[in-house]
């Protein structure tokens, strides 16, 4: 599925308009994002469309005209396999759009997803104090710090106590009275 910002090739096989190294514009983006939640809701209804190719009529359930409608196997076969080919077209579709988003956010600094150091000009390796995205923030793993620390463990212990003492206070006042 070609995009608006392809490169348009010449016979020669030259480029015509040389966009290589400009990033999308911001519009673009929107409308590329546009155009991939469009071809999710393909998906849901390529996979009906599977689905149903798949099902069976129940015997006793008849067409209005009150005609019973006979199975096909082979054009069951060819309508699933038309779906399930429709299917995976859009899905590929879907996953090259996405990692083009995904690569425009990198390039605009807003996700750091590659796991390289950064150099400084003295050439020593610089800590970045943005997330990764994989849960390390510069040379610190988050989620290892976290799981060293018991605070979080005392807190829910003490916010049950609490609903335990509640709950039994309000059992005690319910019959009681």
């Amino acid at each position: 599925m070609a995009s608006p910002n392809d490169l348009i090739m010449s016979q020669d096989g030259q480029s015509q308009q040389s966009r290589v190294s400009e990033p999308f514009t911001i519009e673009e983006n929107i409308h590329q994002l546009n155009a991939i939640d469009k071809s999710i809701a393909q998906l849901m209804s390529q996979t009906a469309t599977a689905l149903n190719a798949l099902t069976t009529q129940a015997s006793n359930t008849s067409a209005p005209n009150g005609e019973t409608s006979s199975l096909d196997p082979p054009a069951q076969k060819e309508a699933f396999k038309s779906a399930t080919d429709s299917f995976l077209t859009t899905l590929h579709s879907i996953d090259v759009r996405m990692k083009r988003q995904i690569m425009a956010l990198e390039e605009a600094g807003i996700v750091r997803l590659s796991n390289t150091p950064r150099q400084d000009p003295n050439g020593a390796t610089k800590g970045s104090l943005k997330p990764n995205g994989v849960g390390t923030v510069g040379n610190l793993d988050v989620g290892w710090l976290n799981s060293r620390s018991t605070r979080v463990e005392r807190d829910m212990e003490a916010e049950l106590w609490q609903d335990a003492k509640e709950f039994l206070q309000k059992q005690q006042n319910g019959t009681g009275s």
